[in-house]
């Protein structure tokens, strides 16, 4: 495995020393599954309880992993419906789950994510409204996302299903200029379906306007979660138990979605249903079980000071690899994005840390060397969001730095490579990243980079449950080895050059990921051991030596910020109070 063990500032050279320790009790993760996880099959989906059997058919011939051989044609649904489906054949995930779902049952669906679920539920939700006897009053389908993109994307592909009916569709999402004309679009106008996240709905149904909102949902026939684990895992199980709590207590159709199942997901859908049965449905197919039977995994530990050096080799070495046949590299690097159909997303910690990495990676130093860079994270508006991931969704070659949120929902083809920044919140998450170079089957590759002290992460529980991983570099002689830390070494230089820039243009960008860093790696504290003397020492080092920051003492940090950290009284932080603008200051809601 690669080590990179000098650290670096801007005043001294980088001195990358390799070799081939791996991490200390460091065990090969297992695949194991739980004893309530139903048996898989490769061909036929699995289904609990004892239900009908809506097995699919054999794959026909050809490149159709993901399809089953029936068709849209021969489902029970209404001409007016099917005249809107561009798709002659089924998913094997549709193939699974619409004709239940029809039925009537209350479905809990396991499903890898670009295998067609949207369409999975929306249909058997519309057909159901369209069949109603009489208009219902108020809305019958309510599906609930955890990003904003993803719910712009349900609302999208609901758009297709129906222009040969009269029925509405309404997304309300955080983050929109205008949240009060927003609520009063929502209580004036008809819509038949709600597609939402649930910060927003759980806004509008504890503010002022409440009972108005209850009402709404008077006619709910559907309730669609889509990404169930990432809605539980993503801070939002609060708002989303208030929702789901305060919707009338009628009789509905609970349709669930999520590519992991964990027992607390079991748990939480029987609550959802009213303690009453589910049928448990998984599409998955037993060499699908694991990422990694999909995505060749490796580790990279290096410290923190060299994670955007050696990132920068990462994507330099990606681009090489999937070149465009008539060009020739050399070192030092001299390709770009039009040479080369690499497309990379990496993912850091927070949405801070994206900034900083995009203020070094599009630096003219830089930039010239990398395909275009692009941006998603929880801090951009929503137009700027929906601009780049439509920029990176169209692209044939580029990078897109990413907090999570684009880490599940949006399907972004032709990912070569997905790179994680430092330790993830959980090995849920792990996966959810890196199942964005595996869409739909296809092959793909994932590389995590940690710091050292990071290394536990490797050998946590839940990733041996979850998956394997392997050392990025299995020996120090190899000329993989010597590729890399000839690319990291050169970049370091020019990392160094716009760091010393950045800390004199740019201090609160520098500032903003120290504070962000300081969050964050609070809550990773447990699977680290630091004490929070620890972490702030960490902070100001990483400060220091990743950041570039060159004033004697550490970023500032607000009062009210270190109280909400639970850092008050600790040695070591830099305390101011903020002005009067910062005061007044508001942060919008995811």
């Amino acid at each position: 495995m690669l080590r990179l063990l000098a650290r670096t500032s801007a005043s001294s050279s980088s001195i990358l020393r390799i070799t081939n320790q791996m991490p200390p009790r460091f065990k090969k993760p297992k695949i194991q599954h739980s004893a309530s996880t139903a048996t898989l099959s490769t061909a036929t989906p699995t289904i609990e309880p004892a239900s009908p059997d809506f097995s699919r058919p054999a794959s026909s011939s050809g490149d159709r992993s993901h399809f089953s051989d029936r068709k849209f044609q021969d489902l029970a649904i209404s001409l007016k419906l099917k005249q809107n489906i561009k798709h002659e054949f089924l998913t094997e995930v549709q193939a699974a789950t619409i004709e239940p779902a029809l039925a009537g049952s209350d479905l809990l669906v396991q499903a890898k994510t670009g295998t067609g679920k949207t369409i999975a539920f929306l249909l058997p939700a519309i057909e159901k409204a369209l069949q109603s006897p009489k208009r219902v009053k108020g809305t019958p389908i309510l599906v609930l996302s955890p990003t904003r993109e993803l719910a712009q994307q349900i609302s999208k592909e609901a758009q297709t299903l129906l222009p040969q009916s009269d029925l509405r569709i309404i997304t309300v999402t955080g983050g929109t200029s205008s949240p009060v004309k927003d609520l009063e679009k929502f209580l004036t106008s008809r819509h038949d379906i709600v597609v939402a996240t649930p910060g927003r709905l759980h806004d509008y149904f504890t503010g002022s306007r409440s009972a108005e909102v209850h009402e709404k949902f008077n006619g709910l026939q559907t309730l669609v979660l889509d990404e169930v684990d990432r809605l539980l895992d993503g801070g939002f199980a609060r708002e989303l138990d208030g929702v789901v709590n305060m919707l009338p207590k009628t009789k509905r159709q609970n349709l669930f979605f999520s590519a992991t199942i964990s027992n607390n997901i079991k748990q939480v859908a029987k609550r959802y249903n009213d303690g009453s049965e589910y049928v448990f449905v998984s599409t998955l197919k037993g060499d699908e079980m694991n990422v990694h039977q999909h995505v060749h995994q490796s580790y990279i530990i290096a410290r923190f000071e060299n994670h955007i050096p050696t990132l920068l080799a990462l994507l330099h070495l990606d681009s090489i690899k999937h070149a465009l046949p008539q060009v020739t590299t050399t070192t030092p690097p001299n390709i770009n994005g039009s040479q080369t159909l690499s497309k990379v997303m990496v993912f850091f910690p927070t949405a801070r840390h994206v900034s900083f990495a995009t203020e070094v990676l599009s630096s003219e130093s830089i930039k010239k060397f990398l395909p275009p860079i692009l941006e998603i994270h929880s801090r951009k508006s929503q137009s700027a969001r929906t601009k780049a991931a439509e920029a990176f969704k169209n692209a044939k070659s580029a990078i897109l730095l990413s907090s999570d949120v684009a880490a599940r929902g949006i399907d972004f083809p032709g990912v070569t490579l997905v790179i994680q920044i430092g330790i993830p919140s959980s090995a849920e998450q792990y996966v959810h990243r890196l199942g964005r170079t595996a869409r739909a089957g296809a092959q793909g590759q994932g590389i995590i980079l940690l710091d050292p002290q990071e290394q536990p992460f490797l050998t946590s529980r839940e990733m041996q449950k979850t998956t394997t991983i392997t050392p990025y570099i299995t020996s120090p002689s190899s000329h993989e080895a010597k590729e890399l830390a000839t690319y990291t070494q050169t970049y370091t230089h020019h990392v160094q050059t716009v760091l010393g820039a950045l800390a004199t243009n740019n201090p609160t960008v520098i500032g903003a990921a120290y504070v962000s860093f300081l969050g964050y790696y609070k809550g990773q504290a447990r699977i680290l051991k630091w004490s929070s003397e620890r972490l702030v020492d960490e902070a100001n080092m990483y400060a220091k030596l990743v950041l570039g920051w060159t004033d004697a003492l550490p970023p500032p940090v607000m009062p009210k910020t270190v109280g909400m950290m639970g850092l008050k009284g600790v040695r070591g932080l830099h305390i101011v109070k903020p002005s009067p603008s910062e005061q007044s200051r508001g942060n919008r809601r995811r």
